[in-house]
């Protein structure tokens, strides 16, 4: 296993490549904050440090589209509406591994997606 598969590799958003800054706490809901942030390109991300929530977080994600393009979180459809990246993520390191290997990696997951801009 090389040094750089063992460390990870910087964060980068999959939709403009830019860097993804350190997340920091944003309010999700009524008195509900996650870890997360905002690309120049427009997507968002959020953190789940653990890797089990990874439902939650995307609900979180759904709401926030959701609200932004006056729709239910539960109207939306992935490949329409917006699309989606997981990746493992460490926290403490603000690095990547990529693709999970499997729920149970160890690993916490930085969940990035970005509504479809609509050209009708």
């Amino acid at each position: 296993m090389s040094t750089e598969s063992r460390q990870g590799k910087g964060v980068y958003c999959p939709f403009c490549s830019s860097p993804l800054a350190r997340p920091k706490p944003i309010p999700v809901g009524v008195g509900v904050t996650v870890d997360g942030g905002e690309c120049a390109c427009g997507a968002r991300y959020l953190v789940d440090p653990t890797g089990k929530n990874v439902g939650e977080l995307m609900m979180h994600g759904l709401t926030m589209m959701g609200e932004s393009l006056s729709r239910g979180p539960l109207d939306l459809a992935q490949g329409v509406d917006f699309d989606e990246v997981i990746w493992s993520y460490d926290w403490r390191i603000h690095r990547s591994y990529g693709e999970p290997e499997g729920y149970m990696d160890g690993r916490g997951r930085l969940y990035v997606f970005r509504e479809r801009k609509k050209t009708s």
